[in-house]
């Protein structure tokens, strides 16, 4: 399949591509226009991690191209939703590793039997600029939780009132809250060493590890930490020092050990304060708060403190 142009209807082509993946990989959907009949039947069967990233246009929502039940969908599937209206690329991946690049939306005219004539080709192997580039894509972007979909569906209902008197209808605007506290704010690298090692490789022109978790967890802390390219080791470990301590996320567990703190409260405070829809699972957050504690001993020179006292679990204390 990856020697030859793919041709329409895409829809048994593409579901074939992100049904090969383990169980472990998420799968990554980049695409502005999804009609969700379509997009169930796309995902039947899959029990893979999904994030979507597409866009809310208003207009597109009033004619019927966009749909705002997505969001109660994604809901219902654990699917994370996102909304960035400056894609118009139709990107479907396995692990940002690989991907299924189209020109067809998840619609009936994009993707079925009868449809639009479409096309597309796969790429069995991502290099380093397009996962960074998938990536930046995606920390841009808007999650979807109540309260933004509450904006929208205020915005589209107001729309459907004046139509057809009005045809250009204005996005809503919506900022990204400061204190936004999104589990892949977090640092997902366990090891810091790691990160660093990867960023050199990067900067090699190679893969940053063997390992596809450890790649994904560098690609994931570079962007999420607007680190860029072409750093000396000091600068990039500056850099990453200065990014990751002035962190809302970071800055609210820091002020959380005071002085100290065990392991399972901090996990639990994480999932409290966490604003994924749905909300993850504590289990979920356990390599995450690994990190955490990784970065702040080694990022924080000597600030911070880790052991076990007695049979406790691990508990990180501010050196005064």
């Amino acid at each position: 399949m990856s020697d030859k142009l793919l041709k329409s209807p895409l829809f048994d082509k593409i579901k074939t591509y992100i049904t090969q993946g383990e169980k472990d990989t998420r799968i990554f959907l980049y695409v502005p226009y999804i009609k969700t009949k379509i997009l169930e039947r796309l995902l039947k069967g899959i029990q893979n991690q999904i994030t979507i990233i597409t866009t809310w246009h208003i207009n597109d929502l009033v004619s019927g191209s966009s749909e705002l039940k997505l969001y109660q969908f994604c809901i219902d599937n654990d699917i994370a939703l996102y909304i960035h209206n400056k894609i118009h690329l139709k990107v479907y991946s396995v692990n940002l590793e690989s991907a299924i690049v189209a020109s067809g939306n998840i619609s009936h005219n994009g993707l079925m039997e009868g449809g639009n004539y479409e096309a597309g080709v796969l790429v069995n192997e991502l290099e380093i600029s397009d996962r960074m580039y998938l990536e930046k894509i995606k920390r841009e972007a808007i999650f979807v939780d109540d309260d933004n979909y509450q904006i929208y569906l205020e915005e589209y209902e107001k729309a459907k009132k004046q139509v057809p008197e009005q045809i250009d209808f204005e996005d809503p605007k919506i900022t990204p809250q400061k204190d936004y506290f999104l589990k892949s704010a977090l640092p997902m690298t366990r090891n810091i060493n790691d990160l660093i090692k990867g960023y050199q490789k990067i900067n090699e022109g190679s893969k940053p590890s063997e390992s596809s978790e450890i790649a994904a967890c560098v690609y994931h802390d570079l962007v999420n930490y607007k680190i860029e390219t072409g750093l000396s080791e000091n600068e990039f470990i500056k850099k990453l020092k200065t990014q990751f301590f002035a962190h809302p996320f970071i800055l609210k567990i820091d002020e959380f050990i005071n002085p100290e703190a065990y392991f399972g409260r901090i996990k639990e405070w994480i999932h409290d304060n966490c604003t994924d829809v749905p909300l993850p699972r504590r289990w979920e957050l356990t390599e995450n708060v690994q990190a955490v504690y990784d970065w702040f001993e080694k990022l924080g020179d000597g600030k911070y403190i880790i052991d076990v006292p007695g049979t406790r679990s691990q508990r990180i204390t501010k050196v005064r």
